[in-house]
């Protein structure tokens, strides 16, 4: 099934984007639970709420034939096929528009106040969707009203005797029916975006889990270091709230230390916020310079030694308690290696089996289906004789190709905002000064970053030349530039009358200066 994900999946080109979500199996069951809920909600709408016998039956009785067979209710066929269009809607613009991704915010409300920001809106979209369901459901009715009607009388005439054709039409101007129709989609469509909006403030909620813990911060650093991201992310949510908002809970962490220099909760944090910082750098350094070949460790010559071997079997003739141990012979105890073969056919069995069939099967069906299509596009480009004209929606662009190196900035920007509070705040709150060892080197983290997304978002790539350029801003980016700045800031502020004490790279004084 489909599944509510913290980092966006971002396609190389808006044609590998639409075929990713008119092919996927979980889309397509997404809209049949929206339509299932929207035929239940809006026949109830008609039936339980205002008694009204549009959706009474699906079968009458034309005037004047009193025997044989009946029709279908037109009424009813447009009341169904409306819900059914306003669910195609509705599950398409919840894919467009991405509302499948959480977004977490870094100003957090409270529940009450988050959700009564979007009533409005929420009330407004959801009339809108409605009229636009119910103009498109009209149109179609209009040309299509016969075949829909034949369609849904042949599948019903599996069970009673249904006329092919109506003999009682279908009313177009039937105000009363319209009405209602809207206000039942507005219903809907408020049901849907209530409890969506509903979903997504609680989950901007950042929860204290680590709390109820005596090893708090063991538990915090064990999930900034989780390989799954859901876990990782709300780990580096909790630790960004705690070191802005909680200045308790900051002393607690600057007094929780070890034996060594390296065994306190600060190190652990510092390393794995600037693990996160370098991951970003690391991305950006291949954009510009490729990804750099792995040299194999050169084999060193050493001459080759007889080894000794200490695990022997000894055999002796006679009674070992009584006699002196004559005719002794070693032998070479090999236990140790009969199973060596077996264990190694094991693991190369167990690394050979595939993960997921599925995905892969449909990983491929997408690769596949997408060199067609672009293939056939190109073909029709030739065909015209306009090379290129349709290049934006099959090539790539160089807002994808941003947004992709930045697929995990909201983790950059939690990992930069805990680094600038806690070291701005331990001037006052470090009763040891672990922090001051790790001064410079936070700050050349920090700065690094930004000089290089400053580079990379002033003078990009050459390779992106070839791209397809748009006129849009990348907010990820520069979201992670203010956060950068930001932090930075609040630490110079902090330490303005031990600026010169600082070993600040060369490379990053002047950046360091110009904040």
């Amino acid at each position: 099934m489909w599944t509510t994900i913290v980092f966006e999946p971002i396609h190389s080109s808006y044609l590998a984007e639409s075929i990713a979500m008119w092919t996927s199996f979980d889309n397509w069951i997404l809209f049949s639970i929206h339509a299932f809920l929207s035929l239940v909600v809006i026949r109830s709408y008609f039936y339980w709420i205002f008694n009204e016998n549009y959706t009474s039956s699906f079968l009458i009785q034309p005037p004047g034939h009193y025997f044989g067979a009946r029709q279908l209710s037109q009424e009813n066929i447009f009341i169904t096929l409306y819900c059914i269009m306003l669910a195609f809607n509705y599950t398409y613009h919840y894919l467009v528009e991405k509302a499948y991704i959480a977004k977490i915010n870094n100003v957090q409300q409270p529940f009450q106040y988050e959700f009564k920001s979007n009533v409005v809106s929420i009330i407004c979209n959801s009339m809108k969707r409605a009229v636009y369901s119910f103009r498109n459901t009209y149109v179609l009715f209009i040309f299509c009203n016969g075949s829909i009607y034949y369609h849904a009388a042949r599948f019903f005439g599996f069970y009673n005797k249904v006329l092919d054709s109506p003999v009682v039409g279908f009313r177009w101007i039937d105000l009363h029916l319209f009405f209602r129709l809207i206000m039942a989609g507005t219903v809907t469509m408020c049901t849907y975006n209530t409890a969506n909006r509903l979903y997504d403030a609680v989950y901007a909620i950042t929860f204290p889990v680590t709390d109820s813990y005596s090893n708090q911060f063991d538990c915090l650093v064990n999930g900034l270091s989780e390989s799954k991201p859901n876990a990782q992310a709300a780990a580096f949510s909790e630790l960004a709230v705690l070191a802005c908002k909680y200045p308790e809970k900051r002393v607690e962490l600057f007094r929780s230390n070890g034996k060594d220099l390296k065994d306190n909760a600060w190190y652990k944090i510092m390393t794995e916020c600037v693990k996160v910082i370098n991951e970003l750098r690391d991305k950006i350094d291949v954009e510009y310079n490729g990804v750099k070949p792995v040299t194999p460790p050169t084999p060193v010559d050493t001459p080759v030694q007889q080894q000794q071997s200490y695990n022997r079997l000894e055999y002796s003739e006679g009674s070992i308690f009584a006699t002196q141990k004559k005719n002794l012979s070693r032998l070479e105890d090999r236990t140790n290696t009969i199973f060596s073969n077996v264990a190694e056919q094991v693991e190369d069995m167990s690394a050979s089996t595939a993960p997921n069939v599925q995905t892969f099967a449909q990983k491929k069906w997408n690769e596949l289906g997408q060199s067609h299509i672009i293939k056939m596009v190109k073909e029709i480009e030739v065909q015209v004789g306009y090379v290129g004209l349709l290049r934006s929606i099959y090539g790539e662009t160089v807002t994808r190709r941003v947004q992709s190196v930045f697929n995990k900035y909201q983790l950059v920007i939690w990992a930069v905002q805990a680094l600038g509070s806690l070291t701005a705040a331990s001037l006052k709150e470090d009763p040891y000064g672990y922090v001051q060892n790790d001064l410079s080197h936070v700050l050349n983290a920090l700065l690094g970053c930004l000089v290089d997304v400053e580079r990379y978002i002033k003078s990009p790539p050459v390779k992106y030349n070839e791209l397809v350029k748009e006129d849009t801003i990348v907010d990820e980016a520069n979201a992670v530039l203010r956060a950068l700045r930001e932090a930075i800031y609040q630490i110079k502020l902090a330490f303005n009358d031990y600026l010169e004490e600082f070993q600040i790279d060369k490379r990053y004084k002047s950046a360091f200066v110009e904040l």
